[in-house]
């Protein structure tokens, strides 16, 4: 075939009639470009949420976790720095009683709302650190400590004093009971445990919680009563053997930092309730 013949047939079946008469070659084609897509769809990384998706979680955030949001990155620190975002919060918090927002806000221009709120919220966590410590009045010498678990149909009840008890190096306070006597399985529901202090005669109920051992993870109990207003909680960090709890330990942990009481600070903890 000369080279005239041969430039002749390919402009023949590249033409759109010939792609018409070649269905084959149109279906080839069009596998190709879906396959193409599919690639694109699969390598390609999600987007990011947009701004307004963010704006829109703004309003429902405290002070801390919209500070801890604004740590994520450089386009989050840009939303969640909003002074309006910030003044909105500020207006709702300032409705409440002692709220020394209200009185500030009409007496500083030059001050963000962001900035403000800061300075607020960290001064009674300032004033709670730089107290000067209570001394410790009571012993753990003098102290008996009871822990009772329970379920409908099981009960274990614990009894130790305070001269046994052994602690880490660190004098971190955490007491554990061995309840492995009550047969209780990972999964029950309605799980009771109670956690209670004598003194002299006086008992004090630390803290109790009912649960299902849905998981063999520890667990933070709700806010404990404290007389200084410390968020503090109850961790409880089961133990299990094979499927059946053997031991329960439980310390307290001051949510606002997480850091666990020591054994002088559990002392003075409880001497705020023993000691009226």
């Amino acid at each position: 075939m000369s080279p005239s013949a041969s430039v002749a047939v390919a402009r023949v079946l590249s033409s759109p009639a010939a792609m018409r008469q070649n269905p084959l070659k149109r279906k080839r084609d069009h596998e190709i470009t879906v396959h193409e897509e599919d690639d694109v769809h699969e390598y390609t990384k999600p987007r990011p949420p947009s701004w307004e998706a963010l704006c829109v979680l703004g309003p429902y955030m405290d002070p801390e976790t919209l500070a801890v949001a604004s740590c994520v990155s450089t386009t989050w620190v840009e939303c969640f720095s909003s002074d309006d975002l910030w003044k909105a919060l500020l207006t709702t918090t300032s409705s409440q009683r002692s709220s020394p927002y209200e009185i500030v806000l009409k007496n500083t221009e030059s001050i963000s709302c962001k900035h403000l709120v800061s300075a607020v919220e960290t001064d009674p966590k300032r004033r709670r650190r730089d107290q000067v410590a209570e001394p410790v009045k009571i012993s753990l010498s003098d102290l008996s400590f009871m822990v009772h678990v329970s379920t409908k149909t099981k009960k274990a009840s614990v009894y130790k004093k305070g001269k046994d008890l052994e602690f880490s190096p660190n004098n971190k306070f955490q007491i554990e009971a061995d309840v492995s006597n009550a047969a209780i399985t990972a999964g029950e529901d309605d799980v009771m445990m109670t956690w209670q202090v004598m003194y002299k005669g006086n008992f004090f109920t630390v803290a109790d919680t009912t649960r299902s051992l849905d998981t063999k993870n520890g667990w933070f109990t709700e806010k404990l009563e404290d007389k200084c207003n410390r968020k503090l909680v109850g961790d409880v960090k089961p133990s299990f053997n094979d499927e059946f709890l053997e031991k329960i330990g439980f310390s307290i942990v001051d949510s606002d930092g997480w850091g666990s009481l020591l054994l002088d600070g559990f002392l003075r903890y409880l001497q705020r309730f023993l000691l009226e």
